[in-house]
């Protein structure tokens, strides 16, 4: 699959976005993990680039092609920020199958208790909504954002759900193809926890989630999660269920493979070029020490809590 894109290259400072770069890429990604002859050769690669663009973004790259860092593929600047790991879901079979496999006999009845205790919270009804067709979406996103606005993943790392008419059109036109999937969780009709996925060739991308954090002895996000994962089994139209890239205590249970890769940038051999990425690696490791500094003193916890109450 391949698409042009601004794409956000954030300079972070632990838990404090100091700033942006969107340079302009066309980011191809393969259709499966280790895909023979990925990524392509430089001049292959080059080939595809058009003068208005920074470069290419070629995404899921196997971490034993390169190290993290700058360096150079043929006439292009190579950067990796750093390695990172995807989870899935490989869907196959039936979802009480699934289950049995993945949990153990008392985590799956301690899973099974909360979500079936959450259900008896609503009188027995299906606490769960889904939305597929594009008339549905804006509904979908306004009660989404509603509760992303309040989400860590918005308020501390600008991660939470896009809002503006841009985003709801994104969102519509995959409706109209099909390969939308928003889902809530509703408590007493409140939506208090969702899920915005999106399809890309067989796979279902779990791409932006949250849930009110005054909810959270609920556990909304585990049991909205348990019935996403149900309703995926039962349609049989996807392979994968993919958790995005990066660790997560959630991913860690629910995924049944997890997969190393690298983000692999390739850009066009500029001075520009050179200094912003160069002031992104610097960034980001000067970021690595801090925490490792904070960690050492045993102070790392306690001054992401300010961080967080500051932010508030």
């Amino acid at each position: 699959m391949r698409r042009q894109q601004a794409v956000r290259l954030k300079y972070r400072l632990g838990e404090w976005v100091l700033g942006a770069w969107y340079p302009e890429l066309l980011v191809l990604d393969p259709a499966r993990f280790e895909q023979p002859g990925w990524p392509a050769s430089c001049a292959a690669l080059e080939a595809q680039l058009s003068g208005k663009l920074d470069g290419l973004l070629c995404r899921k790259v196997p971490a034993s092609f390169c190290e993290p860092g700058l360096g150079q593929y043929g006439g292009l600047i190579r950067y990796v920020s750093h390695r990172d790991v995807l989870h899935y879901v490989a869907v196959g079979g039936s979802f009480p199958e699934y289950l049995k496999q993945q949990f153990s006999s008392k985590p799956r009845q301690n899973l099974q208790r909360s979500v079936r205790r959450f259900t008896e919270r609503q009188g027995g009804g299906a606490p769960w909504e889904v939305y597929t067709a594009p008339e549905e979406m804006e509904r979908f996103l306004t009660e989404a954002l509603a509760i992303s606005k309040q989400t860590y993943q918005t308020r501390l790392l600008d991660a939470g759900l896009p809002s503006g008419p841009e985003f709801l059109a994104q969102m519509q036109a995959l409706a109209e193809q099909g390969c939308a999937r928003g889902y809530l969780l509703r408590d007493q009709g409140r939506a208090i926890a969702f899920a915005w996925c999106r399809q890309q060739g067989s796979r279902l991308i779990y791409d932006t989630i949250g849930y009110l954090p005054e909810c959270a002895s609920h556990s909304p996000g585990t049991v909205l999660l348990y019935h996403l994962i149900e309703d995926i089994f039962a349609l049989g139209r996807h392979s994968i269920l993919d958790f995005g890239p990066g660790e997560a205590q959630y991913k860690s249970l629910f995924a049944t493979h997890r997969q190393e890769f690298v983000d692999l940038y390739l850009l066009k051999d500029t001075f520009k070029h050179k200094f912003l990425l160069r002031l992104h690696r610097f960034v980001a490791r000067l970021s690595d020490a801090l925490g490792e500094l904070l960690q050492r003193y045993g102070v790392k916890k306690k001054v992401k809590a300010w961080i967080r109450a500051l932010k508030a």
